[in-house]
């Protein structure tokens, strides 16, 4: 098979393939982190690798430099990796795909996916992704999805998720939703809604929604301990971080007001539709909660 990398040919029972591409379709790295969650959890184990030399601009997304000395140096590509899971409990097997988003070709990419997907027999490809939101870090988490398997929509229903109207530019994931539906395999996907002003750093919260999700959507067991800590310690610098200034404490309080307002008719002359104008750009304000974080140290992954 063209493009791919077999490291053994895993046996799995009418598998799924999850998928999740860090960069454009992972705002505040909310799908990887729940995918890299389920990997370790699952003890899955690599079984293909996608050649990247095809796929990306490494001016772009560059090689990376290990080793500590000369002699062990050695060069980290950009890398697209399958996993494959089995999971007892469940009536059915994982296969995980994990990488960047590319630059090149992204067709031909499908295609090598949804052949080396066909060849281990999966019926239905599920994607996360993570989208900027205009939605408020102090609400429940917002997930948006659909699945075209008739019973497991009727199970996302019962999830709460809000289906996605969504127009406009597309990723990687888009494109494989596509060509889903052109083959005629079943496909769907859930997407974290992450606040736009908190986007710099990873979201755990909405990690824990996504792989919550994923376990109800498929009947799985799964320790979410790990993502409720790290939920604790975002919350508690996101909190610490709005305290201390008060520009993006009054932003934040103006979402929160016109979150509540929602649905409400604004009258013509209504007093609070200036206030924002008054207010700091959200631009502004998403660079002071980064600079914030990184006098803190938050510049690392939050799942770890």
């Amino acid at each position: 098979m063209d493009h791919l990398i077999e490291y053994q040919r895993p046996e799995l029972r009418d598998p799924v393939l999850l998928v999740a591409f860090a960069g454009w379709n992972d705002a505040a790295e909310t799908a990887t982190m729940a995918l890299r969650l389920l990997i370790r959890q699952w003890n899955a184990e690599a079984c293909a690798d996608i050649d990247p030399e095809e796929f990306f601009v490494f001016t772009d997304t560059r090689p990376q430099v290990r080793g500590a000395d000369t002699a062990h140096r050695q060069i980290t590509w950009p890398q697209l990796r399958f996993f494959a899971a089995r999971v007892p409990e469940s009536s059915r097997d994982f296969v995980v795909l994990l990488g960047v988003e590319p630059q090149l070709r992204w067709k031909t990419l499908v295609r090598v996916i949804l052949d080396y997907a066909a060849s281990l027999g999966v019926s239905l490809v599920f994607a996360l992704g993570g989208l900027l939101a205009d939605v408020l870090h102090s609400r429940a988490p917002v997930l948006t999805g659909s699945v075209s398997d008739p019973e497991l929509a009727r199970r996302l229903a019962h999830l709460g998720l809000r289906r996605s109207h969504y127009e406009g530019p597309t990723g990687i994931l888009g494109v494989l939703g596509a060509s889903c539906r052109e083959h005629n395999l079943a496909s769907g996907s859930v997407w974290g809604n992450v606040p736009h002003y908190v986007a710099s750093t990873a979201n755990p919260v909405l990690s824990r929604a996504l792989v919550h999700a994923v376990a109800e959507l498929f009947d799985l067991s799964v320790d979410l301990t790990e993502l409720d800590r790290a939920a604790l310690r975002f919350n508690a610098q996101i909190a610490e971080a709005i305290a201390n200034d008060s520009d993006v404490r009054n932003y934040v309080r103006q979402l929160e007001q016109r979150d509540g307002s929602a649905g409400a008719e604004p009258a013509a002359d209504d007093a609070d539709s200036s206030a924002v104008g008054e207010l700091p750009s959200s631009e502004s304000i998403v660079e002071e909660l980064e600079e914030f974080l990184r006098r803190r140290g938050q510049g690392g992954r939050s799942d770890e």
